[in-house]
């Protein structure tokens, strides 16, 4: 009956189906109001017409002709309002089973079975054992030794193509098939079967032979997006009904979403994921995942570094840790398994000479490991024997200038020179004192320096030429300023000269409180910025979690320069905040860098850094003072071009990452280049290979700069150059990810949850056979929406037509024309 009414609202159905719910809904645009007003006024005008009929009938008849006229009307005005029949329908309607194989180069991964319950379950897969009778089955030892290192994907084509579980075939005469890889990217593949004669019944005819495109199957692709490859079948397949996703992978996810997000996804659409884990939960492996440590060093200065190193199955176990610089092995440590997880492992090395070399840090690969090649991780490091020669530039000897000065004259990287104007005249003819009596009044003497920390000084004390060979130092020498705030003159007292130009903030407007003496007896937490945390120069810890606890941590200090913001090409660090001192431009900025010509300047706005000494020594203070005075220098010390200067985000890269380079540009006489765009190109250092070329566009507002944006895809040292300076180059390092041995262990917890998640349900080998009847049962009745425009429907019209056929019958029949 269902099939028949749904045939006369004109929709072709396959098979039989219910209607579990049904509404109504007009969609012509008219307002039901005045059809209705209008029907009123035609119904009472033909209700009329028949009561003054002169012909002699029944009132009965009378009547029925005159609802039937009406009934006629009102079908009519109908038409005006398309009325349109929204329907669920329930029923076993053939439906689209997404089966998604997992081909990133984990799957390669060559299991070591050396558990019988593992063994056998390859054996299953592979088909030497019966399905339905599980782990508890005998197993040949002799036999058992051929499973005991098979690589994931055979095991995933073997099971597809096992007879004796019949997947696929069995999967076919129920569902309509989609077949996808995914990997790094997801791909659709012809999942139909090879056609056969129709001269057999279909589920004679198939057989897992049907279905080549599983011999074809390659694990290669160097990351695995799980997520978004779920994700992306949801968008591909919306509008179809979906029995389900059959998903057959080792759970590892290293690029994109997160599968738990993706379930909720699919949840909402009804999509359950049924997961089929390939691989074993705790296999033997020692993964070095991470090495951190700095891309630039100092000749006879020691390097503290650290690396990550994750293990599994190897409890109880030790094994050392070799650092190999170059060639020469500069360091051991030795480490014990404990429980499968990871572990900080710190060591420490001094280079003895300068270079670029390849920093690794790595461990012998055990014979039993299921990954050889994930046992190291190496980057670039640039070895360099120079010191930087700094000036430091003080009125008087407040906390912050003793404090950093004993820091300062500690560190073996720096040569240190002070001028201290407040000071006795008598402490510059001490042995081996850093004083100097004056600031350097000639060029040559001020540019010596790579680095000048200006404190809180008298701008008296400093003349206009004095700013302007600063200026020219720092613009176009690539040398380093860093401005240390004061209560009495920085930086307000430098309003309107040279200074205020190279300062990465801008002054807060002039106001009564900045003339009087500045209260600081309130506490001030600085807050990093997400520059901060990412930043270098304020780095206290390996990982940014404890690194934004440590600051976190840290004492407050009690005062901070009044800015009213950052300048536009400045990047802010550290920020107060309390809403109080915030403008309209955000949160006032205490620690902010910008890039000035060739050279840097850094703000640092607050002479009580000092206080972040408190219950722990030199222990952070020397850190962030030592980072911020090697980073800003940094330029100056690699003897960049005076007219070119090129810079990265990084020096190390892996293949698929973007790069983003920066280049500023001086002409003969030191005038900013003002072309719109300028070409660069890269390629492999020494020549090797095609270079491959870069657009650079200006960056408005910012003379002299220019950006540009490339993707690199072979690995190895490469080397960046602009077209006007081809001599100037740029080098950097690139290497191949190993995202997919980052974590070898097939992830059960991971798919357990993205099928409980989805309502799907998780396999393993011992329980595939069980697969197919567990969708089947699953999906035996599904709800469909459909929409039937019922004002141009069959039934409509038979309906319009029967009314005024049987008006017309009747009409007749009391002798009415």
């Amino acid at each position: 009956m269902t099939e028949l009414f749904l045939k006369l609202l004109g929709v072709n159905v396959d098979q039989a189906v219910d209607i579990a719910r049904a509404s109504l809904a007009f969609r012509g645009g008219v307002s039901t109001g005045w059809v209705v007003f209008l029907l009123l006024l035609l119904g009472g005008g033909l209700y009329g017409m028949y009561r003054a009929t002169p012909v002699p009938m029944s009132a009965r008849r009378r009547n029925t002709l005159a609802a039937l006229r009406i009934l006629f009307v009102a079908l009519i005005l109908g038409l005006l309002l398309r009325p349109v029949l929204a329907l669920t329908v329930e029923g076993s309607i053939r439906q689209l089973l997404v089966v998604m194989i997992d081909t990133s180069a984990s799957m390669q991964i060559r299991d070591p079975r050396l558990d019988p319950a593992e063994q056998k379950r390859a054996a299953i897969a592979r088909g030497a054992l019966d399905p339905q009778k599980g782990l508890g089955q005998q197993q040949d030892r002799n036999t058992a030794r051929e499973y005991e290192q098979i690589a994931r994907i055979d095991v995933a084509r073997s099971a597809l193509q096992n007879p004796r579980l019949n997947l696929l075939p069995r999967l076919d005469r129920d569902f309509d098939l989609a077949a996808f890889t995914f990997g790094q990217n997801l791909l659709e593949i012809s999942a139909r079967r090879e056609q056969t004669t129709n001269s057999e019944p279909r589920q004679k005819k198939v057989t897992v032979e049907n279905f080549p495109w599983v011999k074809q199957l390659q694990a290669e692709s160097p990351a695995t997006a799980l997520g978004d490859s779920l994700q992306e079948v949801s968008n591909r397949k919306r509008g179809q009904p979906i029995a389900g996703i059959l998903l057959l992978t080792d759970g590892a996810n290293n690029k994109g979403a997160q599968p738990i997000e993706s379930a909720a996804v699919l949840r909402q659409e009804h999509v359950p994921v049924y997961a089929y884990g390939v691989g074993i939960t705790s296999p033997r492996d020692i993964i070095v995942s991470h090495l951190f440590a700095p891309e630039i060093t100092f000749v006879k200065d020691e390097v503290a570094l650290t690396a990550r190193v994750r293990s599994q199955g190897l409890k109880g176990e030790s094994a050392d840790l070799v650092l190999r610089l170059g060639s020469e092995t500069v360091a051991t440590k030795s480490i014990t398994f404990a429980d499968d997880g990871e572990q900080v492992v710190s060591l420490k090395f001094t280079p003895q000479i300068q270079g670029e070399f390849d920093l690794e840090a790595a461990i012998s690969p055990r014979d039993d490991e299921a990954v050889k090649d994930n046992n190291a991780r190496a980057q670039r490091l640039r070895v360099i024997d120079a010191k930087i020669r700094a000036l430091m530039v003080e009125q008087s000897p407040r906390w912050e200038f003793r404090y950093l000065q004993a820091m300062l004259l500690r560190d073996r990287r720096i040569d240190l020179n002070c001028l201290l104007i407040e000071g006795d005249p008598g402490i510059i003819r001490g042995e081996d004192s850093p004083y100097i009596a004056q600031f350097p009044s000639r060029k040559e003497e001020l540019f010596r320096y790579d680095l000048v920390i200006l404190g809180d000084v008298d701008p008296r004390h400093l003349s206009a030429t004095h700013l302007d060979n600063l200026n020219e130092l720092v613009s176009r020498f690539g040398g380093a300023l860093v401005v240390v705030a004061g209560k009495r003159f920085m930086p307000n007292a430098y309003r309107r000269t040279v200074l205020e130009n190279l300062l990465p903030v801008e002054f807060d407007a002039p106001s009564i409180e900045s003339s009087l003496e500045p209260v600081a007896d309130k506490p001030i937490r600085l807050e990093l910025t997400s520059a901060g945390r990412a930043s270098p120069m304020l780095r206290l810890a390996d990982n940014e979690q404890e690194n934004v606890a440590l600051w976190k941590e840290l004492p407050p200090i009690y005062w901070a320069a009044r800015v009213a913001r950052s300048k536009p090409a400045a990047e802010v660090l550290l920020v107060d905040p309390e809403p109080a001192r915030e403008s309209r431009f955000g949160k006032m900025p205490v620690m902010a860098v910008q890039q000035y010509g060739l050279g840097q300047v850094l703000y640092v706005g607050s002479d009580n850094t000092w206080r972040w000494r408190k219950n722990v020594g030199d222990r952070y203070y020397t850190a962030i003072w030592g980072q911020i005075a090697q980073r800003v220098s940094l330029q100056r010390l690699l003897g960049g071009s005076k007219r070119t200067q090129l810079t990265t985000d990084r020096q190390n890269y892996m293949t698929g990452d973007r790069v983003s380079v920066y280049a500023r540009l001086y002409g003969a006489g030191f005038e900013p280049i003002q072309e719109p765009a300028l070409k660069g190109s890269y390629g492999l250092k020494g020549g090797q290979g095609p270079r491959s070329e870069v657009n650079l566009r200006a960056i408005p507002e910012q003379p002299g700069l220019y950006r540009g944006e490339f993707v690199v895809t072979t690995p190895g040292p490469h080397e960046f150059s602009v077209e006007p300076d081809p001599g100037t180059v740029l080098d950097f390092n690139v290497t191949e990810p190993k995202f997919e041995f980052g974590a070898t262990a097939m992830n059960e917890t991971t798919l357990r949850e993205l099928a409980a998640a989805t309502g799907g349900a998780f396999f393993r080998e011992e329980d595939l056979h069980k697969l197919p009847d567990t969708i089947r049962a699953k999906t035996e009745r599904v709800q469909s929406p459909l929409e039937v425009e019922l004002w141009s429907s069959p039934l409509y019209f038979l309906i319009l037509l029967a009314v005024v056929t049987t008006e017309w019958v009747l009409r007749k029949m009391s002798y009415l024309k």
